[in-house]
């Protein structure tokens, strides 16, 4: 017999099988509906099946074993598209089904009647249906009674996969939770471990009879640990923004060596910490639609989870294999390796394969979950393989090959020279020890500055004075950073002024683009870079005066 199938079909097996109903046991439940079924229909057989790909599979059958029968030798499956309810008061007579197998042979089905079971979204997964031995008819009211016994059957199969959903996301949020305190934990051991020689390094430089090199010593201690606590800081909000989404890619065709090229010189420093021999094999033919900005730090922070996770003296090699549409690029190290059960876990945010405190090399657990979301905000993959641990492990990041339209170069900043013309500065900032410290940085270069700790306090500095820059945190007391900009950009004095947002919420970007800012840096602020900044900025102006 020929099989028709639902012009619904996938969506329709999709849904049954989201349900996991298909070779479960018996469940009294179940077996409840179709003994009642067969009770009030006067029936000598009731039963529930569910039609899969190929066949009838039986969930429940009172009066008779439960069968499994093919699909093309299958009542029900006629039922099925009926959408509703199919009555055979005689099979031995009706011209579909006299012929059928199971009418002329075992069971001899004469009377036959099935609801197809409906789901709340109406897809049909099979059947309650009662059959006899001899022909029989149905009134209208057992009509309805086997139609809402049949619902009755998609309610207990919606409420088992609404409770089994239910589990899942408690079990999710439990995981979420014990991350989230694992992480808090890492991040609070991460946070403490520079204080203590921040600390000290701050009462040496107090002690009237430190040294000039000891205080030089103390000068470095603060610097890479004030580096350190940045960093961690960065790697925060970085996170948070691409998690989000709120990155702002600018994909264009690039040569994928400059990027890997660029992604090297990024982890240098771990790579040689380390003594690892670093190996690339990459095309300079090769080009991809990337962003010349984020796409190295992918790439740079798998070379340093390489590093990290490498015992001394490792090996990295990074390679490509290109194919027609995408280019796939290999970084392969022969370090610790990678558990099966962790190979998509590495992923989850505030997840490391390393427990202890006391065993874990560094970091928190975010740079591969940002790695990831970056590889698909620029349309590709990034998947880790690894046959196990002490078998070393490799990461692929696959992005869209490219032909150039020119010859992109990744930016790299320009030096500038330290003899610049001074400048006067404005900053405003409500953190004083931030404001002053700007400042007194500013001055200690030959700038001339001023301080304001509320806008108030920054609208009547300019009232008599004109500054060539104005640096100022967006989240102010009396009028937040938007607004003191706005007033301050109507004054016809300060035309020519340069305004930079100094905030610590790095997506404020284009709010403050929009609101009359010139630029944007989150913080913590590094002075040099902003002044390098600020006097390329002026210079430009100048030449365009």
């Amino acid at each position: 017999m020929e099989v028709v199938y639902p012009a619904n079909e996938r969506t329709r097996l999709r849904q049954l099988h989201s349900f996991r109903i298909l070779d479960t046991p018996a469940e009294p439940s179940f077996d409840a509906i179709t003994h009642l079924a067969a009770v009030s229909l006067h029936v000598p057989i009731a039963l529930i099946h569910f039609i899969d790909e190929t066949r009838q599979w039986c969930k429940s059958a009172h009066g008779t074993q439960p069968r499994t029968v093919s699909r093309r030798g299958s009542l029900c499956a006629h039922a099925l598209m009926t959408g509703d309810l199919l009555v055979v008061p005689d099979a031995t007579k009706d011209e579909r089904f006299r012929d059928h197998p199971q009418v002329v042979g075992e069971p001899r089905v004469a009377f036959y009647a099935g609801a197809v079971l409906k789901t709340s979204k109406g897809i049909d997964l099979g059947t309650l249906c009662v059959v006899d031995r001899k022909a029989h008819r149905l009134t209208d009211d057992e009509q309805r009674a086997l139609r809402t016994l049949a619902d009755c059957v998609v309610t207990c199969l919606e409420e088992r996969l609404a409770s089994r959903r239910l589990s899942e996301a408690r079990s999710r949020l439990e995981t979420a939770r014990r991350n989230r305190d694992e992480f808090l934990a890492m991040l609070a051991h991460e946070l403490r471990a520079p204080l203590a020689p921040i600390h000290t390094a701050a009462e040496v430089l107090e002690r009237a009879e430190a040294t000039p090199a000891q205080r030089s010593w103390a000068e470095q201690i603060l610097r890479r640990h004030v580096r350190y606590m940045s960093q961690i800081v960065d790697d925060l909000l970085s996170t948070s923004l691409v998690a989000r989404g709120a990155v702002a890619l600018t994909l264009e065709p690039v040569r994928l060596w400059a990027l890997v090229d660029r992604a090297a010189e990024l982890s240098e420093e771990a790579v040689q910490k380390g003594g690892h021999t670093l190996s690339i094999d990459v095309s300079e033919a090769l080009y991809v639609d990337a962003d010349t900005t984020q796409c190295p730090l992918i790439i740079a922070h798998l070379l340093k989870n390489a590093a990290t996770y490498t015992p001394a003296g490792g090996r990295i090699d990074v390679s490509v294999n290109a194919g027609e549409t995408e280019v796939a690029l290999r970084v392969r190290d022969n370090g610790i390796g990678i558990a099966a059960a962790d190979l998509e876990e590495i992923f989850e945010l505030f997840r490391q394969t390393w427990r202890s405190l006391a065993r874990s090399p560094g970091g928190m657990g975010l740079g591969l979950t940002r790695a990831r979301r970056l590889a698909e905000l620029h349309g590709g993959t990034l998947v880790a393989r690894s046959d196990g641990l002490g078998c070393g492990s490799e990461f692929t990041l696959t992005l869209r090959r490219t032909t150039p339209t020119s010859i992109p170069v990744v930016a790299e900043g320009e030096p500038v020279s330290a003899a610049a013309p001074p400048m006067s500065i404005l900053v405003v900032d409500d953190n004083r020890d931030t404001a002053d410290a700007i400042a007194l940085y500013f001055e200690l270069s030959g700038h001339e500055t001023r301080v304001a700790y509320r806008a108030a306090e920054a609208l009547a500095s300019v009232a008599n004075w004109t500054p060539d820059v104005v640096l100022s945190d967006i989240g102010l007391p009396d009028v937040d950073g938007y607004e003191l900009v706005r007033a301050l950009r109507k004054l016809k004095h300060l035309q020519a002024t340069t305004f930079v947002a100094i905030t610590g919420y790095a997506d404020d970007r284009a709010a403050a683009l929009e609101a009359g800012f010139d630029a944007h840096m989150p913080k913590p602020a590094d002075a040099g870079r902003l002044e390098q900044f600020l006097i390329k900025r002026r210079a430009g102006n100048s030449r365009s005066q």
